[in-house]
């Protein structure tokens, strides 16, 4: 449900939403977007909570720096968006992102990263993430990213069809359908029907493409260098 005012009409529809309605003022509601933090670094955790924290229509369930610390601090609750951090060091981020993704009911997965890149692009695609952004994006980039994710909409930077075949290049000819498959959002059980296989062996397949298609570190390090000397002042 996406984030907006309330009126009469969509009321009854908002209070069955995984949501929670708050008044912004003295006569609005405005329906809440739950998120959850994961990123290993406090001081990225800090910054984002104090941003998070002025949108009226958000709030932060838990933040943590690992997976097993902030399903603890979740406590059960349900967020409608998690904001994942991607490293080049470590590829934790995507195949959480594609473990999420294989599951009934998840919430939205938005990848946050300085290492933006065509690769990393198509691999938060086949991980079938909503949203991939730059840690160098302005805050109010980062806040409409999320409400256009709770909406349901997918924010993820287009491809060029060079760099797409690029990376199309590493994937074994038998996982092109699979690849197609995913970037279209097919849930793995119906991968597994197309493969006339069963889910063990679709999650295998396309784990093994979104770890071909993700960039080597030294790739992602060399291109968020460029990229850092290209934004710089001269």
């Amino acid at each position: 449900m996406p984030s907006e005012a309330v009126n009469g009409r969509n009321l009854r529809e908002m209070q069955s939403a995984p949501h929670r309605l708050v008044w912004a003022g003295s006569s609005t509601l405005v329906v809440m977007i739950r998120l959850a933090l994961l990123d290993d670094h406090a001081a990225v955790l800090t910054g984002l909570k104090r941003l998070i924290g002025r949108a009226r229509d958000m709030e932060v369930l838990a933040a943590a720096g690992d997976e097993v610390s902030l399903a603890r601090d979740l406590l059960g609750r349900w967020p409608d968006v998690l904001i994942v951090d991607y490293d080049a060091a470590r590829t934790d981020a995507l195949s959480l992102c594609r473990r999420i993704k294989s599951r009934p009911a998840t919430p939205r997965v938005l990848i946050y990263t300085a290492y933006t890149s065509p690769a990393l692009t198509l691999a938060a695609r086949a991980a079938q993430a909503d949203g991939l952004i730059d840690k160098s994006e302005p805050a109010a980039a980062l806040l409409e990213a999320i409400r256009q994710i709770a909406r349901g909409e997918t924010v993820i930077p287009t491809v060029g069809r060079e760099d797409f075949e690029a990376a199309v290049s590493r994937l074994d000819e038998r996982d092109l359908p699979i690849f197609a498959m995913l970037l279209d959002g097919a849930a793995l059980p119906d991968i597994a029907e197309s493969l006339r296989s069963d889910n063990r062996e679709a999650a295998w397949r396309a784990d093994r493409i979104v770890r071909r298609l993700r960039p080597t570190f030294e790739a992602a390090r060399a291109r968020s260098g460029r990229l850092s000397s290209a934004r710089r002042p001269p």
